[in-house]
C-alpha cells in the first residue's frame, strides 16, 4: 500500500526568496504527523502545494499513488479536507446553515450527515440555533472549519496552526477531536504546529522544517528517545558498573568509556544499593530531561 503522501525534493520560489526548498517527506496512512517549524518556515507554502492553491516550481508529490503531475491528481485530492489558514466559514450563517452550503457545494443532498458531523465535532448543542458563527467562540469556528473539512469523509485532513489562539479549553477540545477522528474513523493528519507541547500528546511522526527545509523527520518514539530523562553514572571500575547495572534494571542502556548512560526512568535507591554490594566506587552522578523545545532548536541550530 503506497504511503498517503510521498514528496520528492518539493521546491516553492518567490522571485528571489526560496519558500520551500528541495523537501522530501512521507507520511502513512493512520500517521498523526506533527508539522514543525517557526512562523516563515515553509509549513503553510508545503499545505498550499499539497491542496493545490499554488503550483512547486520543482519536485514532485504522489497522493494516495498519485503524481502531482498527472491526471489523477483531481481525483486524490477529493480525499483530502484541508483547514488551511483561517477556517472558510460564512460568519452571519448558523453552523447548521454553514454546513448545509458547503453540503451544495460538494454535491450532497444528506441533512443526516450535516447533523452527524456537527456531532462529530461536538457542536451537537448549536445544530438547531440560529446562532451566527460571527458569535461563536475561536475554538468553536475552528470546530465548525473541521466539521465542514469532514463532510467529504475525506482519508487525509490536513490542519494549519488548529490551536492557534486558543484558550486552553479550546485547544483541550480540538486536541481530543484529532485523536478520536484518528482512533474512530482511521483519519491520517497533517497538522502544522508551533505549539510543540501540544503536539506532543497527539503526534505520531513529525517532520521539522526550517527555513524552506525539511531539517529532520523522527517518529514519537524515537523523539520519546531522544528527550527521555538519562543518568550517567561512571566508575574507576567502568566494566563491573555496566555488568551490574545491565543485571540490575531493564532500561535500555549505553555504555561509555567511563561508565553507563541508563535511558529512561529508573529507581536509583535500588540501583545504587546492586552497585555498593559489589563495591563498586561511584565517581560521579548526572541526571538529565530533554523538552521538546530544547530538542527542537537544537535539530534546528538554536533560537531564530
Amino acid at each position: 500500500m503506497p504511503d498517503v503522501l510521498s514528496i520528492h525534493g518539493l521546491t516553492k520560489k518567490y522571485k528571489k526568496n526560496v519558500a520551500v526548498n528541495g523537501i522530501n517527506m512521507n507520511i502513512e496512512r493512520g500517521d498523526i504527523y506533527g508539522f514543525v517549524g517557526e512562523n516563515g518556515s515553509g509549513k503553510t507554502t508545503v499545505i498550499r502545494l499539497i491542496t493545490g492553491l499554488i503550483f512547486p516550481d520543482s519536485g514532485s508529490f504522489e497522493l494516495f499513488g498519485a503524481d502531482n503531475r498527472s491526471g489523477n491528481i483531481g481525483k486524490a485530492r477529493s480525499r483530502i479536507g484541508a483547514v488551511v489558514e483561517t477556517p472558510s466559514i460564512y460568519m452571519n450563517m448558523s453552523a447548521f446553515d454553514n454546513l448545509k452550503t458547503q453540503s451544495a457545494i460538494l454535491g450532497i443532498n444528506d441533512e443526516s450527515k450535516i447533523l452527524s458531523v456537527l456531532s462529530d465535532v461536538g457542536l451537537e448543542d448549536v445544530s438547531g440555533e440560529k446562532k451566527h458563527a460571527s458569535n461563536f467562540s475561536l475554538g468553536m469556528r475552528q470546530r465548525l472549519g473541521i466539521a465542514m473539512a469532514l463532510l467529504g469523509d475525506p482519508e487525509l485532513l490536513i490542519l494549519d496552526e488548529p490551536m492557534n489562539g486558543l484558550d486552553p479549553a479550546g485547544i483541550v477540545s480540538i486536541r481530543e477531536l484529532i485523536l478520536k477522528l484518528n482512533r474512530e474513523r482511521g483519519i491520517t493528519f497533517l497538522i502544522s504546529s508551533h505549539i510543540l507541547s501540544e503536539l506532543s500528546l497527539v503526534a505520531t511522526k513529525y517532520g521539522i522544517i526550517s527555513k524552506g527545509k525539511l531539517i529532520k523527520e523522527i517518529t514519537a518514539e524515537q523523539l520519546h528517545n531522544e528527550c527521555a530523562r538519562t543518568t550517567l553514572i561512571s566508575s574507576d571500575d567502568p566494566q563491573k558498573l555496566a555488568e551490574t547495572v545491565k543485571h540490575s534494571i531493564p532500561n535500555q542502556l549505553e555504555y561509555t568509556s567511563d561508565g553507563v548512560k541508563i535511558i529512561g526512568e529508573t529507581d536509583l535507591n535500588d540501583l545504587l544499593s546492586a552497585i555498593i554490594s559489589e563495591n563498586i566506587r561511584i565517581l560521579s552522578i548526572n541526571c538529565n530531561e530533554t523538552s521538546f523545545e530544547d530538542y527542537y532548536l537544537s535539530v534546528i541550530g538554536g533560537v531564530k
